[in-house]
């Protein structure tokens, strides 16, 4: 994946957020996910060294950053502004509430260089006051309250999120997921976006956005 395969502490990809005055969307809470963190251990550790160390976080997926002509689709398909899980730079949340008029996000990162970078970036923009960053797992991660989602994981992923969300989230919620579609929800609405900007990440210049409603509890 090129540049993608790079540390996700070693990223610090630039971006620009828009100041156009836009339609003031409804509040929601967007959750992007570039990557998900499993707690492991590796190899054979004894009973005594468990209790002394926390098992380590292990990243399932570089860095991504989403390019901002795709990352706009999603918000406006979404109808959104965030909390973000797996948020990198911060960039979905911070567009939301500065370009797209949202009352407020938070992001959810576990790389804590990311986090820094994310509140640094949300100050830059004068949304620190409406924007957070905290250093966080994804599955972990409270997204109860959240009314809108945005997901960029891989495949393997998409099971266990989709059981997460069905758990957590109440029914109907919107949920716009990039690329890898979840395993038995069926999408709303389909969108393919044709980007340049994607042929560095994945080869290829299509994204395809897929937009869920959570569905009712049996």
């Amino acid at each position: 994946m090129g540049d993608a395969t790079k540390s996700r502490a070693g990223r610090e990809d630039s971006y620009d957020i828009e100041t156009s005055v836009m339609s003031p969307l409804t509040r929601s809470i967007a959750v992007r996910c570039h990557y998900l963190a499993l707690a492991w251990v590796v190899g054979s550790v004894g009973a005594a060294a468990l209790a002394q160390s926390p098992p380590k976080p292990r990243l399932a997926a570089p860095y991504v950053a989403t390019p901002e002509s795709v990352l706009h689709e999603m918000l406006v398909l979404a109808q959104v502004g965030p909390v973000d899980l797996g948020s990198g730079d911060g960039r979905l949340v911070i567009s939301a509430v500065a370009q797209y008029h949202a009352r407020g996000g938070f992001g959810v990162e576990i790389d804590p260089a990311l986090v820094k970078l994310a509140n640094e970036n949300a100050r830059k923009v004068g949304v620190a006051d409406r924007v957070h960053f905290d250093e966080k797992d994804l599955f972990t991660a409270d997204v109860r309250e959240a009314t809108v989602v945005t997901v960029y994981l891989l495949p393997s992923a998409m099971e266990r999120l989709e059981r997460k969300l069905a758990a957590e989230l109440q029914p109907g919620t919107r949920v716009v997921v990039e690329d890898y579609p979840f395993p038995t929800w069926q999408p709303e609405k389909i969108l393919d976006v044709e980007t340049i900007d994607k042929l560095k990440i994945s080869g290829q210049t299509l994204t395809q956005l897929f937009l869920y409603r959570v569905p009712t509890r049996k």
